[in-house]
């Protein structure tokens, strides 16, 4: 398996300054990794392979890692360092008719051609948040071993997302806000668990999820909730994986990144979709197929990528093409994280 860690030398050193001490953690990342091939570059200086350095442009950098393929081959797995102030996101048309102007999406780096819809490498990203402490953590992390599930749903939503939390809980545990609201919230449901799951309405500007009941929208929980979470974390609620401008202190995504514990984020960056009772489709349907994959044993990236796969093949299969729900679902959600981590073993396969 090969994969490729890319940057943008300059940008990355206005966010977090030294970078050597994470250029130190990479090289030993690599080194440890042996069943990896492993190459780690920057988009904006030479190397040895003779590519041409490129603008801070997110087309440009997608065309950069396309010469490097050329050069040394394709890869499994591309993991960008860096938020958007260092690996600009993509900003697609939206194929919805909403308040999105404009997508977020980190899904063109995940192909080789114009079908940004549909991935051909697994592609995850290491958000900086402006500290190299929170992004040398991500290269410390291993697997969780604890078996157990936490799941969090407006109430309003709680059959759909009974059918989403299957594969990895009992529905019956699930969660449900409300009555759940952020000052009943407890710390201890988060911890020791290997996957964590949410099914709440999210705000661009806002640090809090809520739930939902009727017409009553309360705070289900906030970046203070957070503390000795575990596991792979996936978040339906909108705008749960927006981070522009953003820290911990003020996104939960980038909280949950910031704990030891804590494999990876899978959200979504803009207004998300799905169904308010079973069967699964949009937000739901891609979230569900994520947790099956990872229960199977397969990486974060792998899992996710398949995800993407499966869903956008349900979609042909139900009714011959796309929709615009279908779209905006494939391309807005993104993976934070070390996309090589497993939440359990292969051998585990059930």
């Amino acid at each position: 398996m090969r994969m490729l860690i890319l940057s943008g030398k300059k940008a990355l050193q206005k966010q977090i300054k030294n970078i050597r001490p994470l250029e130190k953690t990479i090289d030993e990342y690599i080194k440890v990794r042996t069943n990896y091939q492993i190459l780690f570059l920057y988009y904006d200086i030479s190397n040895k392979y003779r590519i041409k350095p490129v603008k801070k442009k997110a087309e440009a950098i997608r065309g950069y890692v396309s010469q490097v393929e050329k050069k040394t081959g394709l890869f499994d797995f591309l993991l960008l360092l860096g938020g958007d102030d260092v690996i600009p996101f993509f900003r697609l048309n939206n194929p919805c008719d909403d308040a999105d102007e404009r997508v977020l999406s980190d899904s063109p780096y995940s192909s080789r051609d114009e079908n940004y819809i549909v991935p051909e490498r697994s592609c995850a990203r290491i958000p900086d948040d402006g500290s190299i402490d929170f992004m040398i953590k991500q290269f410390a992390k291993s697997k969780p071993a604890y078996e157990k599930s936490f799941g969090l749903t407006a109430n309003v939503w709680r059959r759909a997302s009974e059918n989403v939390y299957r594969p990895v809980g009992n529905p019956k545990e699930l969660k449900t806000s409300p009555p759940v609201t952020s000052d009943k919230f407890k710390k201890r449901w988060l911890q020791k668990k290997d996957y964590l799951y949410f099914n709440v309405h999210g705000s661009k500007i806002s640090a809090n999820w809520y739930g939902q009941q009727g017409g009553a929208y309360p705070v289900a929980m906030e970046p203070s909730t957070i503390e000795d979470a575990s596991g792979i974390v996936a978040s339906e609620a909108c705008y749960g994986a927006y981070i522009i401008r953003k820290t911990e202190e003020d996104a939960i995504s980038l909280k949950f990144l910031d704990e030891d514990k804590v494999l990876g984020f899978c959200g979504s960056t803009t207004i998300a979709y799905g169904p308010v009772a079973p069967p699964s489709s949009e937000a739901d349907l891609f979230v569900k197929y994520f947790f099956e994959y990872l229960k199977q044993g397969l990486t974060l990236g792998e899992s996710f990528k398949n995800a993407k796969l499966d869903f956008a093949r349900k979609a042909l299969r139900r009714h011959g093409f796309l929709d615009d729900d279908d779209k905006k679902t494939l391309l807005q959600f993104v993976l934070y994280g070390d996309p090589t981590l497993r939440v359990r073993d292969v051998t585990l396969r059930s």
